[in-house]
């Protein structure tokens, strides 16, 4: 993959951490708990950007336009500050934010 390989940089927020470690959490799955820590961390080809006081700020000024979900303006905010080329999503309302180059899998797919 270009990601595991360092020819394709992707950026995500530590929030993701969170959001995907719901579900193994609820279904006391300790492996699948285990894999998403280690997946999810810093590593040749995913930079995981902590959720701090500037990305909090950015956030606030997005749901304030744009009327996203909080954690969904953090990774709109983690995206804008860290200059990403692309935001990749399978949700539409993120067209909302001023500045934000996305695309929809869906639609690219």
């Amino acid at each position: 993959m270009a990601i595991d390989s360092g020819e394709l940089q992707a950026v995500t927020s530590e929030l993701t951490l969170a959001e995907t470690m719901v579900k193994p959490v609820l279904d006391g799955n300790v492996d699948l708990q285990r894999v998403y820590e280690q997946a999810i961390q810093n590593s040749g080809g995913l930079r995981v950007v902590p959720v701090h006081r500037r990305v909090l700020m950015e956030a606030a000024r997005i749901r304030a336009s744009s009327h996203l979900r909080l954690p969904d303006a953090i990774h709109a905010a983690t995206s804008l500050l860290g200059t990403c080329e692309t935001f990749l999503t399978n949700d539409s309302l993120f067209r909302n934010v001023a500045g934000l180059p996305v695309v929809v899998l869906s639609e690219a797919m």
